[in-house]
């Protein structure tokens, strides 16, 4: 039970405002797409989330599919990220979302403790990571 809280705790943040049109406009959103490896192989089943460094900014992310690749939402039918400098985090949506079997196979650097950072821009912007 204490699992299964801990997990939803994490989760809200993010559920919160992809259910939210309000997080932000909208208007302003890039396109984020991109591939995820690991050990050289497409990494299925991750998620792959941009939080903005800036104040008051929103989330966006996204699950990899068989091939490794992801396409950023910020919310449920709004496609994209904020434009400026993002804290990048990926991890295996089944340690994600707390499932039995679900060990993390993504290394801490890249989700907990991620080292990972990027700058979205205007536009179309295509991140791969090479895990």
């Amino acid at each position: 039970m204490r699992q299964t809280t801990y997990a939803a705790n994490r989760l809200m943040p993010i559920l919160f405002c992809l259910l939210l049109a309000g997080c932000g406009s909208g208007d302003d959103l890039a396109r984020v797409k991109g591939t995820v490896t690991l050990n050289g192989e497409p990494l299925e089943g991750a998620i792959v989330q941009f939080q903005p460094t800036a104040e008051g900014g929103s989330p966006s992310a996204g699950k990899t599919d068989a091939k490794g690749r992801y396409d950023l939402m910020h919310t449920f039918d709004q496609a994209g990220a904020m434009p400026g400098e993002h804290v990048v985090s990926i991890r295996t949506a089944a340690a994600y979302y707390d499932e039995e079997g679900g060990e993390e196979r993504v290394p801490a650097k890249y989700n907990d403790r991620s080292e990972l950072k990027r700058t979205v821009e205007p536009g179309n912007n295509t991140f791969d990571f090479e895990l």
